[in-house]
């Protein structure tokens, strides 16, 4: 019997919507809402969905300790189904991207080998260096920035202000989740620094999206509403930093989400609705 929530749930949906907010920053700021918004978005989605998958299939073991009812661990999914299902859902993200845009594919294809392959494969493993991991995933949502631009418009300097943009909110913001798994990581942030100076460092981070969200605001004076939303919800991260970020990881990974994700889609809002 196939367990539909099983492959749901490994593809991180609630994690997947970081690409949403990226897509929706892009189409705001070049001021274009058409039915390609839905497409790279499910494209963006697919492909985020088998990084978290190959991630997961590497993560076997670790998940005994951090996510023993994760889909794979507990055996709600097979370790063949998971590769087979990342096939798919690879092969129909990277379809749908060539369909748009052949520097879409690219990149979303550059986004696999780097936040799937090197980030998860033992070969590579550069989820277990501290920053180099971070960086990595940073890098994946700002070439996913660029491919997104290329689909409405030629790559201009704006296209570049833009992923830098996402990757300093993704740089500044991803450091967080790691005191959700530190039970479990092999090495993190937490684990190299400790978790005062780790958390020291987290909140002192939350200011540098702030400053490249105000750089934004030359394209368009609403992003000031962006800003005012992002402080509320940096400071609901910087609460729990500063009080305890490991027992209240999932707390603290889910508002770290949000910041992520909600000033992005505030200005979307304010842009098209």
């Amino acid at each position: 019997m196939i367990n539909i929530y099983s492959y749901i749930s490994i593809i991180k949906p609630k994690g997947c919507l970081t690409d949403v907010s990226v897509v929706a920053i892009n189409c705001a700021i070049l001021g274009i809402l058409d039915y390609n918004f839905f497409l790279i978005t499910f494209a963006g989605l697919l492909i985020h969905g088998c990084c978290n998958i190959m991630n997961d299939i590497f993560d076997f073991n670790i998940d005994e300790i951090c996510k023993p009812n994760s889909a794979i661990r507990s055996g709600k999914l097979s370790m063949k189904r998971a590769w087979i299902y990342m096939g798919i859902l690879l092969s129909a993200g990277l379809i749908v991207s060539l369909k748009l845009n052949f520097i879409l594919f690219i990149c979303l294809l550059l986004s696999f080998i780097i936040g799937g392959i090197m980030y998860s494969h033992p070969i590579f493993r550069l989820k277990d260096i501290p920053i180099i991991a971070i960086l990595d995933i940073a890098i994946c949502f700002s070439l996913e920035s660029i491919g997104i631009w290329s689909v409405y418009s030629p790559l201009t300097s704006d296209a570049f202000v833009v992923a830098l943009y996402i990757f300093i909110l993704a740089f500044s913001l991803l450091f967080m989740k790691d005191f959700k798994d530190i039970a479990g990581d092999i090495n993190s942030l937490p684990l190299m620094l400790g978790i005062e100076k780790a958390a020291w460092i987290c909140s002192i981070l939350t200011i540098f999206p702030l400053i490249s969200l105000y750089y934004l605001t030359r394209y368009d004076n609403q992003i000031f509403v962006s800003i005012c939303v992002y402080i509320v919800l940096a400071i609901g991260c910087i609460q729990i930093l500063m009080d305890n970020p490991v027992s209240n990881g999932m707390i603290l990974k889910n508002r770290m989400h949000m910041a992520f994700v909600i000033p992005n889609l505030v200005f979307f809002a304010l842009k098209f609705m």
